[in-house]
C-alpha cells in the first residue's frame, strides 16, 4: 500500500485573528492548499487511504498512532 507524511496543521483564523491548529492533518500539498502550513516535528506516516477521497488531508480529529 502507498504510504504517505501528514503533518498538524496551523492556520489564521480571521474571525479571531489568531493562529489556530486544525483537526485535520495534512501532506504539505494539502497544507497550502488549506491556506496553513505544516508543523515541523509532528509529521506521521500513513497509508493513503487514510487521507480524504480525492484530497491531502485527513479526515476530522484523525488519530495517525491508531493506524
Amino acid at each position: 500500500m502507498a504510504r504517505t507524511t501528514v503533518y498538524k496543521v496551523k492556520l489564521y483564523n480571521i474571525a479571531t485573528d489568531e493562529v489556530v491548529i486544525s483537526r485535520r492533518m495534512a501532506t504539505y500539498e494539502g497544507a497550502a492548499k488549506m491556506g496553513g502550513w505544516p508543523v515541523e516535528g509532528t509529521g506521521h506516516v500513513i497509508d493513503l487511504a487514510d487521507l480524504e477521497p480525492g484530497e491531502e488531508w485527513t479526515p476530522r480529529d484523525f488519530d495517525p498512532t491508531k493506524t
